[in-house]
């Protein structure tokens, strides 16, 4: 549905090469974005205006903003992990504003895990600002070119920066069953992975927020960031406004967001919407907003507290 191969080559950031090669092989470039995309997001526009001060403080649980190529934090941090602004990179910065906010990094006590994490710039980034991170992964690049074979052996071979070497374990292990014991992390993040765990109504995604729910200490922070569907289109893997609390967010029982849910887009973010197959060269934002067919797709960072005291 959707051709989700070529969906998930450039949501993972594939070079627009990878891509138009891919569409060529499987002869998908045919199918036409319609109308019905540019009148949701002209009605949007009219009706529910929203704009952002870059300079302000960042909310956390939200979807992301071409605004926040221009916050000051947000840039600092990008700088630290040696990345330009990209739909990527701002839930890496995004996941360290948050870490600082709650007091996770530059603690010598901290332990975090990444959940199907692969080879992401902050994994070094926290080796040197926690105790000790946690990368796990599949890591069959068989199945993913993107979780190389060989990290686990050899994480320094992927570093972007120097970064604390004893700080940073690779271990392949299954996002739906972390072989952990319960109340291990401070911090637990995943990365626009959760939607493509399986299973009907989510599942699978739900499977995993359990282990994390399972493995967080109380008061430990967990980060979350998937794709969301804006124009509220159901789709078997990607979530939606109504999907995102009943397959999900209700669910949880320990997990509680850190703050209220703020589903709003900006006005200048729905300018930068722009087809999967567009050419990006001259856009200075490309794929925040991708327009597919009936689809609407943004990245939505979900940041959550584990409250014991909120079980039953």
């Amino acid at each position: 549905m959707h051709h989700p191969s070529i969906l998930k080559d450039v949501i993972r950031g594939n070079s627009s090469e990878e891509i138009r090669a891919k569409v060529r092989s499987q002869d998908v470039n045919g199918r036409g974005l319609g109308e019905e995309v540019p009148k949701f997001i002209l009605q949007v526009k009219r009706t529910s205006p929203y704009h952002v001060n870059p300079n302000d403080k960042p909310k956390l649980n939200r979807l992301c903003y071409v605004e926040d190529s221009e916050n000051s934090e947000i840039r600092e941090i990008l700088s630290s992990l040696q990345q330009d602004f990209t739909r990527r990179s701002w839930e890496w910065a995004l996941v360290v504003v948050a870490m600082r906010r709650y007091g996770k990094l530059n603690n010598n006590n901290s332990k975090a895990i990444g959940i199907a994490s692969s080879k992401e710039p902050l994994l070094f980034y926290l080796a040197n600002h926690v105790d000790h991170v946690y990368a796990t992964d599949l890591y069959d690049s068989t199945k993913d070119r993107n979780t190389p074979s060989d990290f686990p052996e050899n994480p320094k071979k992927y570093a972007p920066f120097p970064y604390k070497e004893d700080a940073l374990t690779a271990l392949r292990m299954d996002a739906t069953n972390l072989e952990f014991p319960s109340e291990s992390f401070d911090i637990a993040f995943s990365i626009s992975s959760i939607e493509h765990f399986g299973g009907k109504n989510h599942s699978g995604a739900l499977r995993s927020l359990k282990e994390i729910e399972r493995v967080l200490k109380t008061g430990g922070i967990a980060t979350i960031s998937t794709e969301y569907i804006l124009n509220d289109k159901e789709h078997p893997e990607f979530f939606n406004r109504r999907t995102i609390f009943d397959d999900l967010i209700n669910k949880l029982q320990k997990l509680q967001l850190v703050e209220p849910l703020d589903l709003r887009i900006t006005t200048r973010t729905l300018d930068t919407a722009m087809g999967m197959y567009d050419d990006t060269a001259d856009i200075p934002h490309p794929h925040i907003l991708i327009r597919y067919g009936d689809l609407l797709l943004f990245l939505l960072c979900l940041f959550f507290k584990n409250n014991e005291w909120m079980i039953q």
